[in-house]
């Protein structure tokens, strides 16, 4: 879209929920203004024309990935924002400086660079996605969320990629809300955070399509649905997905929920058919390869949801923000029972620990193994940090599985995902959020929502909640093994403790049980010696005797396996992909505005 001044040309991917208001704005500075519709990308470009990218970007509340070409100044800016909702990746192809949301849409560049990175590869074993700044290709990096990146004339003559900015950061906003606690001089009260979720629900189901939630009976994904009845005097249309499997199985419990709101609420149970059919195609609906089971049942979900709604909200981001995963009450009470033992002892139980790990997962106990490494390392440095990373990994060690070993260290170690101070419940949240939470989750639920043209926003992301959760001491968010202390209080108001309270339990998949079962051929496709050697980049009989000691020597799954799964699925797809065709050369004497602006005119 061109500004009405014509200097700017706007491409946007995503959603601007605050665009009447800067809309309002602009009038106001103008005395009126010659809009053309009610587009918030007609918003957006006028107010990058009005005040500047970064201050224009920087009042915007919403989920976009952004391109912005200034025809005076010949420069490139790409934008994405804050928490990095929506993707961005970049990187130069040849002589010509690519981006997008898609890898699939820089592949189909004829001068695409398709070596894998091997630090890349090496992060995904160990946590099961690709986090920071890299991608799986050496050649493409991914913006990080609330950074602007600008490409002049002159860099552009140069090949360089220049250094992303930051417009908003997480950790100094982890930081400023730590020090407002220290301070005492900026408490967060209930009401003040009720509010301001009751607002970001309210912007959230502004659309021109049906808008409906995700719903699986927790805490979130309730509390989004039970705000969204209070703002709608039709029933909310909720969704939810089942198992076959009762230990996994959360549409009862939406069900429950779902009745005493009063929404119109559609489930679907899993069947076996569809999860053959679905995990064929994770890795052509991912760009990169994602080893998150839970992408089978959100991509299902889309689609339940694609059915009656255009746009779906969802409970992602409580978790981090308030203290709700379950590890995190694990390592606090690890914490509390180390503690109280002497360091001495401490120390020798560490090490009596560390030395049982391996025989133990020698005799085909990886889980046993792997609860017994976690023990050694609490117990021996207390460094809840470490223990969060180890918990956060599927793996130790990736080099172990790879054909060249790497000596990149692990990728949560970056002092990008170090908090540096507070207590042990921040830091781990901060981890969290600056990697687990934009990096798996949210690309998750955009690889998944847009392979089914479905648009999913989340409330409890909004920034100035993110920010304001900061402000919140520790204990306000988590006591007594219980978190999400703030998000309880407000929801049991609108439905009743009795119908949410219950072991946290993520939207996973039991993947374990179906490679025993319906994907054990499809497994066994891609573990195979042809298969595992065919790229040169696995070790392959570490990974083929990994796959055989649960398949035929009975030994307990190992979470990596998966992880092998999805990348070798995923590089078969990229293998099978149709090469690019030779780009026909640009119209002579046209630039990218110049092409833009004659678009626009027709």
């Amino acid at each position: 879209m061109l500004s009405a001044d014509g200097r700017y040309v706007l491409m946007m991917n995503g959603e601007i929920y605050n665009s009447a208001e800067m809309r309002a704005e602009i009038d106001a500075a103008k005395g009126g203004h010659p809009w053309n519709g009610h587009s918030d990308t007609e918003v957006l470009v006028e107010a990058i024309a009005s005040w500047g990218v970064n201050a224009a970007i920087g009042r915007a509340n919403g989920m976009f990935a952004l391109a912005i070409w200034d025809r005076r100044d010949r420069v490139l800016s790409l934008a994405r924002d804050r928490i990095g909702k929506k993707p961005m990746y970049y990187g130069w192809a040849g002589g010509s400086f690519l981006f997008g949301s898609e890898l699939k849409a820089l592949r189909a560049h004829p001068g695409f660079d398709d070596r894998i990175c091997p630090q890349a590869l090496s992060a995904f074993l160990q946590i099961g996605y690709v986090v920071g700044r890299r991608t799986i290709f050496s050649a493409i990096s991914k913006l990080p969320g609330g950074h602007v990146l600008r490409l002049d004339a002159q860099g552009a003559a140069q090949r360089l990629s220049p250094e992303p900015e930051s417009y908003w950061d997480l950790h100094g906003v982890a930081m400023a809300g730590l020090d407002a606690q220290a301070s005492h001089g900026n408490a967060v009260h209930q009401d003040e955070l009720e509010e301001l979720v009751q607002d970001a629900v309210a912007r959230r189901m502004v659309a021109d399509v049906p808008v409906g939630s995700f719903l699986s009976g927790g805490i979130d994904s309730s509390l989004v649905t039970a705000v969204m009845a209070q703002n709608r005097a039709r029933p909310v249309h909720s969704f939810a997905i089942g198992f076959r499997q009762p230990e996994w199985d959360e549409a009862p419990h939406a069900r429950a929920v779902a009745a005493h709101i009063g929404t119109q609420h559609d489930e679907h149970y899993v069947g076996a058919e569809e999860i053959l059919e679905m995990v064929r195609n994770v890795a052509e609906i991912c760009d990169e390869p994602v080893a998150d089971d839970s992408i089978v049942p959100t991509t299902l979900l889309c689609r339940l949801a694609r059915r009656g709604v255009g746009v779906a909200l969802s409970g992602d981001g409580g978790d981090e923000l308030f203290g709700g995963y379950a590890r995190y009450a694990a390592v606090d009470a690890w914490l509390a029972r180390a503690d109280r033992l002497p360091r001495a002892a401490r120390l020798v139980a560490g090490r009596l620990s560390d030395g049982l790990t391996g025989p133990v997962e020698r005799a085909g106990f990886v889980r046993g193994g792997r609860r017994l490494r976690l023990l050694g390392s609490l117990l021996s440095s207390g460094d809840a940090d470490k223990v969060h990373r180890m918990l956060v990994s599927q793996t130790l060690d990736a080099n172990a599985l790879l054909a060249e070993p790497s000596d990149t260290p692990h990728p949560l170690d970056h002092p990008n995902y170090t908090l540096g101070r507070s207590t042990p419940l921040d830091r781990m949240g901060f981890m969290d959020m600056a990697s687990y939470l934009t990096d798996d989750i949210l690309t998750k639920v955009d690889r998944a929502s847009m392979s089914t043209s479905l648009e999913v926003r989340c409330p409890l992301l909004d920034y100035r909640i993110i920010e304001m959760s900061w402000r919140l001491p520790p204990e306000a968010k988590f006591r007594n093994g219980e978190g999400k202390r703030p998000l309880r209080t407000m929801l049991e108001r609108l439905v009743p403790r009795s119908l949410t309270d219950r072991p946290k339990r993520g939207f996973g998949a039991p993947v374990e049980v179906w490679l025993r079962d319906g994907l054990r051929d499809w497994a066994e496709a891609l573990m195979s010696v042809e298969a595992l050697g065919r790229h040169g980049l696995l070790n392959v009989q570490a990974c083929r005797e990994l796959w055989q000691d649960f398949q035929q020597r009975g030994h307990s799954f190992n979470r990596v396996i998966w992880n092998l799964l999805m990348f070798q699925a995923w590089h078969e797809a990229l293998r099978k992909a149709p090469v690019a065709a030779e780009a026909a050369p640009p119209p002579p004497a046209q630039g990218v505005a110049e092409v833009a602006r004659h678009s626009a005119a027709r």
